[in-house]
């Protein structure tokens, strides 16, 4: 789209507060003093009967486009509006259909200071004469798929001029027939494409477009409706249930609130999935359906893992336009701590939160609760896909205690992570969770 020419969003606005938005600034810079043919070129045309003609004319640099007055036969034709294409393009200019045969006149004349001014064609209307071109469009996301608002649609326009060469396209809002963009069009057949946001589409107007050639005839208006346009939902968690013990329904509450232009048409309807963990899993899915400026909560649920330590993981909330995210704790079945066959493993002590790619420390006690001495193999163990990062053998006494630090070096991750960290024997371990702060966060 050119510079200077606000988005159809914008233009729907004013249009729904009755405020009138042309597209871009009149007036045209070309050096000529007197009104000169643009289209058609030539001062007199034969044409087919029901052939519609652009008439445009060349100002000179003191006259603005409105300032002219058009007289002569042919019936106006207003898609789009002729006012808002001569606003797109600086120059006057009218469209007439010539449904009889005949002959007509069409005079543009400018009436000022320096005079009058007038540039005059002759329309021969015949069997025989010269065709319009003709136009298809083809809109991709096409009319059988769903798209947000902000999401780039792209609609082509294919030409083809009955005789000589095609000139440019004029591109229509089809609710209000305004002229958003006119595209360059050459030779015998050619096409071009107009990308743009779901814009006018999401409030529910096709978009049309007619080819003109250099001749200044004017194919029929085309028209395709293009994707549905879905309103945006914003998503938010408003509530939980956590801490939770482990084994029992954690439960979120999500509110999505329709935030899409009052203008919009389309089903509202989305799906939200609730997905939790590190290592996203979709837990559950609820449909909603929300009207404009309204909002809906609904309650999504998972079953946690009867987890023996407490375990904080990420949930969120995700919709097709937005994503609400908070961490939430599973309280486990003991306090840490766990006795096997005579050896007691607890984890003491941690250095975190660390920030990643710097080293985990863990220390852990393990306490032989019997009287003879005893040797056990342990391994340090992390990460929600549980991975062996340290094995060493450990001796005990009788009745004693032995302390050992494990470390872990963290990968440089951008994103902050929970998971948890475990400290297994033969008969006995310990677990609980760590946080490790990505690079990308504050």
């Amino acid at each position: 789209m050119r510079e200077g020419v606000p988005n159809r969003r914008t233009i729907l606005e004013g249009v729904a507060t009755g405020i009138g938005l042309s597209l871009v600034g009149a007036g045209s810079v070309t050096g000529v003093t007197g009104l000169e043919r643009r289209y058609p070129a030539s001062e007199e045309i034969t044409i087919e009967p029901g052939s519609t003609v652009l008439f445009e004319a060349e100002p000179p640099t003191d006259i603005e486009p409105n300032d002219v007055e058009w007289d002569g036969g042919g019936d106006v034709d207003s898609a789009p509006l002729p006012g808002d294409y001569v606003y797109a393009t600086g120059r006057p200019a009218t469209f007439r259909t010539f449904e009889s045969t005949g002959t007509y006149d069409i005079t543009c004349t400018y009436q000022g200071g320096t005079g009058t001014r007038t540039v005059e064609w002759t329309v021969v209307v015949e069997s025989g004469g010269v065709s319009p071109p003709t136009i298809d469009l083809d809109t991709d996301p096409g009319a059988d798929e769903r798209v947000g608002v902000d999401e780039t649609i792209e609609i082509t326009a294919s030409a083809t001029a009955t005789d000589g060469s095609l000139e440019h396209v004029i591109w229509i809002e089809g609710q209000n027939m305004t002229v958003p963009d006119v595209s360059s069009l050459a030779g015998r057949e050619d096409r071009t494409t107009l990308t743009t946001s779901a814009g006018w589409i999401s409030a529910g107007y096709p978009t049309g477009a007619r080819a003109v050639s250099e001749r200044g005839l004017m194919s029929e208006p085309e028209y395709d409706d293009g994707p549905a346009v879905r309103p945006p939902l914003t998503i938010d968690i408003v509530e939980t249930n956590d801490p939770v013990d482990a084994g029992e329904t954690l439960e979120v509450v999500a509110e999505a609130e329709n935030t899409g232009d009052m203008m919009m048409a389309g089903d509202p309807t989305q799906q939200l999935e609730f997905i939790v963990g590190e290592d996203p899993v979709v837990a559950d899915t609820e449909t909603v359906s929300v009207d404009w400026n309204e909002t809906e909560r609904v309650t999504l649920e998972y079953e946690t893992y009867p987890v023996e330590q407490d375990d904080e993981f990420p949930v969120r909330v995700e919709g097709a336009d937005d994503t609400a995210e908070r961490s939430v704790l599973v309280s486990g079945g003991d306090d840490g701590e766990t006795s096997g066959r005579g050896v007691a493993v607890a984890i003491r002590e941690t250095n975190d939160p660390v920030d990643a790619g710097e080293t985990l420390t863990v220390t852990a006690e393990l306490e032989n609760t019997g009287s003879e001495e005893t040797t056990r193999s342990l391994e340090f163990i992390v990460g929600h896909d549980p991975e062996v990062v340290e094995t060493r053998s450990v001796t005990v006494g009788g009745s004693a205690t032995e302390t050992v630090t494990l470390t872990f070096e963290t990968a440089a991750v951008e994103r902050t992570q929970s998971f948890p960290v475990r400290i297994e024997t033969d008969d006995a371990s310990a677990e609980r969770p760590v946080r490790v702060v990505g690079t990308a966060d504050p």
